[in-house]
């Protein structure tokens, strides 16, 4: 975005007869903002070319002030480079999928600030030097993200979508994912349909689902965040103990995202994990929330062991709030655990001398 705005403000500044003065005093370079110029005529006239853009400028142009699409724009033209902000009581972090943590570079406009107002934000490019850092980064909603990010599918519960092969989750009303699934696969019909047919009105025959992406790109009403740690697919033998939790990890769920969102739509803070490395040269961790804790089994690392925790920690809630397992013959009733846990991490807490809770 700071790039569009820069771009706009030298244009502006061009047509006054003030473009070197602009340049000095927002220290950018001159040549360099007519390379983008000419960059832009380019890809301008390979779209009117191939027919997905009108000759009329102002019709091209009328939804130029809209700065959700321009962020969802720039969203596609990015993705998958995204990385989760990790929002904390004084300061904030950010992660990737390939790297874990990463900083902003220090040059970079987002870097100025102290709170950013988005759960993600993609990226133009990674530099690594002592870390990990990003630059030329753009900050965007869930909406965006899952309009103009990559392929969406369900997850294991109903209101739970999954995005990059479950590394990204997002839980919201089950309402509200279908209406996300429904438009995404209109919006990707019409873009079909105009690449097919260059004479097809996109603006005439499409304008109902376009007002409907400006809609919900411009509100959120969910959470995502990524998935560390999750197991790839392979053939394993399976533990009978591990059948019994089965209904809380169906379809590459992740139990430690499922946890912790479960808990910040309760109210509470994130649970807290300890890991404790065994002469087994094995790891048990130990999860943490609302003063009772939970003990996973020894795994062989900390992302696995953190999982087990929380998987006790999810089994725990599920007996706890009544919420019966889900007959897997029966494909009319999504799995939905939320509801009973909520309940149950919502109610007000008993003052006790010992009210911790040990498994």
């Amino acid at each position: 975005m700071a790039l569009v705005r820069a771009y706009e403000g030298w244009k502006d500044a061009e047509r006054e007869g003030s473009a070197y003065e602009y340049c000095w005093r927002n220290f950018l370079s001159s040549q360099t903002l007519q390379a983008i110029h000419s960059l832009r005529k380019q890809f301008s006239y390979i779209l009117k070319d191939s027919g997905l853009i009108d000759s009329d400028g102002n019709t091209n142009n009328s939804l130029s002030h809209n700065q959700s699409l321009v962020r969802g724009i720039i969203c596609s033209g990015l993705f998958p480079g995204i990385a989760s902000v990790v929002h904390r009581e004084n300061s904030m972090s950010f992660k990737t999928m390939d790297d874990g943590q990463v900083l902003l570079y220090v040059n970079s406009v987002n870097a100025k600030y102290q709170t950013i107002p988005y759960p993600w934000l993609v990226f133009g490019e990674k530099v690594k030097v002592n870390a990990v850092f990003i630059r030329d980064s753009t900050g965007v909603s869930d909406s965006i993200v899952i309009l103009f990010g990559g392929a969406v599918t369900k997850g294991g519960m109903a209101g739970h979508l999954k995005m990059l092969d479950g590394y990204i989750d997002f839980f919201m009303d089950p309402s509200l994912s279908e209406c996300y699934l429904q438009l995404k696969e209109e919006l990707d019909k019409l873009i079909q349909k105009k690449l097919e047919d260059p004479n097809f009105d996109i603006h005439k025959e499409g304008k109902h689902i376009l007002f409907a992406v400006q809609e919900l790109a411009a509100g959120d009403l969910c959470e995502g965040r990524f998935v560390f740690g999750r197991e790839t697919s392979r053939a394993r033998l399976r533990n009978p103990e591990d059948d019994s939790k089965s209904n809380i990890i169906k379809d590459g769920m992740n139990p430690k995202s499922l946890l912790q969102t479960l808990l910040m739509r309760a109210g509470h803070t994130p649970p807290k994990y300890k890991t404790k490395h065994l002469k087994t040269n094995e790891f048990r961790a130990m999860v943490e929330f609302k003063g009772m804790q939970f003990v996973g089994k020894p795994k062989r690392n900390k992302q696995l062991a953190e999982r087990d925790a929380a998987i006790e920690a999810l089994g725990w809630l599920t007996q706890t709030s009544g919420v019966k397992p889900q007959d897997e013959n029966d494909d009319d009733s999504p799995l939905d655990l939320t509801d009973g846990m909520l309940k149950l991490l919502t109610r007000p807490r008993r003052h006790s001398k010992n009210n911790s809770r040990k498994r």
